[in-house]
């Protein structure tokens, strides 16, 4: 009997799996499951699965890290992925951890399930696999890094060079020009989630990687949430390195295209650099974020233009004029009266020479204000997030007037509020009956005599979210005015909610209400 391994940080879906086959009847038994990355390292070490299915999207350690993990330790071991987004197929063509399967939650079956096991014990019973991969591999991705590392610092340029060359990376030229790709997130946000933002980056590296290969002295890196791309090249009166780097940028950006739809930012100093003096143009540009108001593929010449670059801070309350404006056009569902307030605001950011940090900043708290004077109106946390890592002026508008027109399609529809739906009104019903109990998708379908698949579809075409967001929304709603009406402790509200874990129950509190459960408690008693 083989066993199974399951990770998603999301309980009820790990509650799903558990109930979707008959796991014995397949030769299989679950040896542990677990929401937390951190909990799963150990178990891994204990209970030494045959198989690991992990969603990808987990915090703290993601599946692909968890992966890479566990098949150091157990370099024969299965992994399954699991995804949310629909759309994935676009990332698996360029991901190269050739996993035995992705499976997307929403749309999962017994029969898929089972399929994927079977494969997976298949490749088991023959001992060899896709999966595999040799452990000197996973050290030279750990040395590239330690490489670049030494670059950023600031290493002794001939040690430097030594060591890139015990990585079969030849930097044999005097001179250096640096890319920074970092992803579009307005264009990754049309199709991907937020949890799976790590898998992406992976993907748009193995793009890179794979096409430095054609390209001499190229070679890039992964390092916090971007791609580095090093030139060492030569002054040559045959070859121009400036547009040898670019052609690779404009390709790198035509593939991730292709096959993942996403768009990246590209910035990028083509002056010749000495190897010692790249990490400090590095941590500028990183930090700096001197392309912000500026187009997706910009360039400096040189790099003393990083140094005459500035912004100001923002001057307190520059957005609140703008408030008001917004909330007439969202209440009269004006599309072009919103983009025209939206466009002053950037004006407005870009005359003045805004901070880029201080304007996600400010744009948060001015959009934070305007949700709650619209009961109808909910910002995902994501949002809040892409505005803090958004590099581009023109990436941070376009991702909060998607969101805002998409606020009013869903009011025009009556998403917004769907309670008028029968079938909608006994869901509720049964949720208000278990409030004690971890609900799910194939509890809710047994209850409606439906099919678990057909289920998932239909509840998602008529809300807009998974059964699971939608109970754990229903709940935290319930959670907030339990905490500001008694003096409960949060263990036994966590209880009475259907969450045995405080800590999970914490967790969950904060991705749906922004704040953890003692935070909100504090600032609503303070308010008192």
């Amino acid at each position: 009997m083989y066993r199974v391994m399951l990770i998603d940080d999301d309980v009820p879906m790990l509650k799903v799996l558990q109930q979707m086959i008959d796991w014995e009847a397949n030769n299989l038994q679950i040896a542990g499951s677990t929401y937390s990355s951190a909990k799963a390292l150990h178990m891994f070490e204990e209970v030494q699965p045959d198989i690991v299915i992990t969603d990808i999207g987990l915090p703290q350690k993601n599946g692909i890290e968890l992966a890479d993990h566990f098949m150091r330790v157990k370099p024969e071991v299965r992994i399954i992925f699991l995804t949310c987004h629909e759309d994935f197929h676009y990332a698996q063509q360029a991901v190269k951890l050739q996993a035995d399967d992705y499976l997307i939650k929403d749309q999962l079956t017994a029969e898929q399930l089972e399929q994927s096991l079977g494969k997976s014990m298949n490749l088991l019973k023959m001992r060899t696999g896709l999966i595999h991969r040799e452990g000197a591999n996973y050290n030279s991705q750990l040395f590239r890094q330690d490489l670049l590392q030494r670059v950023i610092n600031g290493s002794p340029s001939e040690a430097t060079q030594a060591y890139a060359a015990q990585l079969g990376i030849s930097w044999t030229y005097p001179w250096f020009a640096l890319g920074l790709v970092s992803i579009r997130l307005s264009s990754f946000d049309k199709r991907f989630r937020q949890t799976e933002l790590p898998l992406i980056l992976y993907a748009v590296y193995n793009i890179a990687t794979e096409l430095s290969e054609s390209y001499e002295g190229i070679t890039p890196f992964m390092e916090q949430g971007n791609i580095v791309i090093l030139h060492n090249f030569r002054v040559n009166l045959a070859q121009n390195a400036s547009l040898h780097l670019h052609h690779y940028l404009q390709r790198l950006r035509y593939q991730c295209l292709q096959f993942l739809k996403i768009q990246p930012n590209v910035v990028s100093v083509t002056d010749k650099m000495e190897l010692s003096s790249i990490g400090s143009v590095y941590q500028d540009i990183f930090h700096g974020k001197y392309e912000f108001y500026e187009n997706t593929d910009y360039t400096m010449l040189e790099a003393s233009q990083i140094r005459t670059r500035w912004f100001q801070a923002a001057p307190q309350g520059f957005l609140d004029s703008y408030v008001s404006e917004l909330e007439r056009m969202l209440m009269k569902q004006d599309l072009d009266g919103i983009r025209a307030a939206l466009q002053k605001i950037a004006g407005t950011a870009k005359e003045l020479s805004i901070d880029p940090g201080d304007f996600a900043r400010d744009l948060s708290s001015m959009l934070r204000s305007i949700e709650l004077m619209f009961s109808s109106l909910k910002f995902e946390e994501d949002l809040f997030a892409y505005l803090g890592l958004a590099r581009t002026l023109e990436d941070m508008m376009e991702l909060v007037e998607r969101r805002l027109i998409q606020t009013i399609g869903t009011r025009k529809t009556g998403a917004g509020s769907p309670t008028n739906e029968p079938k909608l009104q006994v869901i509720q019903q049964y949720i208000d009956q278990h409030l004690d109990d971890n609900i799910t998708s194939i509890d809710m379908a047994r209850y409606l005599f439906l099919n678990p698949s057909y289920f998932s579809r239909y509840f998602k075409r008529l809300t807009g979210l998974t059964f699971t967001d939608y109970v754990h929304q229903y709940k935290m709603k319930m959670a907030t005015k339990m905490l500001r009406m008694s003096g409960q402790n949060l263990e036994s509200l966590a209880m009475e909610l259907g969450y045995s874990d405080r800590t999970y129950f914490s967790k969950v509190f904060k991705k749906y209400v922004g704040t953890t459960p003692s935070e909100y408690k504090a600032k609503y008693t303070a308010r008192k």
